[in-house]
C-alpha cells in the first residue's frame, strides 16, 4: 500500500472514529433529557411571592432509591440572573428535581431559564455532583418531595 493510501485509511479512520463520537455525544444529550421532553401534566405545588411552582405528574420516575420530577417554576416578572458571566433575562425555570423521600432531601440536576416566550435562554445541563439539601417544612419543595414520592409509591 502507498503512503497515500494508508494516510487515507487513517483519515477514514479518524473521521469514522469523530461520527462515533458525535453520535455518542448525542445519545448522551438525549438521555439526560428526556423527563424535560415529556413534560405535560403540570400540577401546582405551591407559591410564594416571586413565582408558582409547578410538577410534571407524567414524568415521576425512580431512579434506585430516589425519584426524579420535572419541575417548572412561573415568576410574577422577569429576573435577571448573572448566568455564565453575562446578564440573563428569563421569567421561568424548568428543572429536573432528585428527591430521596426517606431522608427528605433534594437537589436540582438540570435547570433551564426560559424568557418570556418560553424559549430556552441558559441551561446548566446535567449537574452530576450536586449537593443534597434538607427539604424544610411548609415549603414548595416539601410540597413537591410529598407529591412525587406519594406517586412514585416511595
Amino acid at each position: 500500500m502507498s503512503a497515500r493510501g494508508v494516510d487515507e485509511t487513517v483519515a477514514e479512520r479518524a473521521g469514522g472514529g469523530l461520527w462515533l463520537c458525535l453520535l455518542a455525544l448525542a445519545a448522551v444529550t438525549v438521555a439526560a433529557t428526556p423527563l424535560l421532553a415529556a413534560a405535560e401534566n403540570w400540577v401546582e405545588v405551591g407559591a410564594d411571592l416571586e413565582a408558582r411552582f409547578y410538577v410534571d405528574a407524567d414524568s415521576i420516575s425512580v431512579d434506585g432509591e430516589n425519584v426524579r420530577v420535572v419541575k417548572r417554576g412561573v415568576y410574577n416578572n422577569t429576573l435577571t440572573e448573572s448566568l455564565g458571566g453575562r446578564p440573563t433575562v428569563f421569567r421561568q425555570t424548568l428543572g429536573i428535581v432528585e428527591l430521596d423521600c426517606r431522608r427528605r432531601i433534594n437537589r436540582v440536576i438540570r435547570i433551564d431559564m426560559l424568557d418570556e416566550k418560553g424559549e430556552v435562554v441558559w441551561s446548566s445541563g446535567f449537574m452530576k455532583q450536586r449537593m443534597w439539601e434538607d427539604v424544610h417544612p411548609q415549603t414548595h419543595a416539601e410540597a413537591t418531595l410529598r407529591f412525587a414520592c406519594s406517586k412514585a409509591g416511595t
